[in-house]
């Protein structure tokens, strides 16, 4: 009896349960988004996920490896991009104004707390694409008013707005609380609607 009760627990050991990669995943997710990656230890997130520390290992190589995976931007765009086509600039705008300087899925933060590494930059700039550049691209194919320029440079253009927006916001302008959100949302927002409309330009 004690020989099968032995044999299941190596086993168990062996196969650790299904969920424990994913809570490792939320738990680093998180702790990224209170602190820098240096300031994460694996002791750190084992705690959290209530796992062992060579499990993490084991199912993600290293810290560096583990960083990369947590890296997601599809609720940004989720949140950047609801709603009609027509109002995606406020949407966007708003959005960048609103969102918990702390989110997870934040690229600015998410850019800020990294090592710095060309792999882990890489992989940031890797899911930006497929996370938010592609979605928004696809809309702007599907649903804008006229048919140029490209849907991705209006895309690239749009976000490097929308980041630049979020930047002032959290480092850039230490005055920038003065301005009251809704003059930034109207500015902000019509810049990134003509933008992705195909109209860069104010109409005369």
């Amino acid at each position: 009896m004690e020989q099968r009760h032995s044999s299941t627990v190596r086993r168990q050991a062996a196969n650790p349960p299904k969920d424990s990669k994913q809570r490792i995943l939320d738990c680093s997710r998180t702790l990224f988004s209170e602190r820098s990656f240096a300031q994460v230890s694996l002791k750190d997130i084992a705690e959290a996920a209530g796992v062992s520390a060579p499990l993490i290992i084991k199912h993600f190589q290293s810290k560096e490896n583990l960083f990369e995976q947590t890296v997601d931007f599809t609720v940004s765009a989720q949140s950047l991009f609801k709603g009609p086509f027509e109002q995606l600039g406020i949407t966007a705008a708003t959005e960048t104004l609103t969102a918990p300087t702390t989110a997870s899925y934040s690229i600015i933060r998410t850019m800020t707390i990294t090592d710095g590494s060309e792999r882990s930059l890489n992989a940031i700039g890797a899911r930006i694409k497929r996370d938010i550049l592609n979605v928004l691209a696809t809309r702007i194919e599907q649903e804008a008013p006229l048919p140029y320029p490209a849907p991705e440079l209006r895309a690239q253009a749009a976000m490097a707005l929308l980041t630049g927006l979020s930047l002032m916001r959290r480092v850039g302008d230490t005055e920038f609380e003065h301005y009251s959100q809704e003059e930034l949302t109207t500015y902000y927002g019509g810049l990134v609607q003509r933008i992705i409309d195909g109209r860069p330009t104010p109409d005369n």
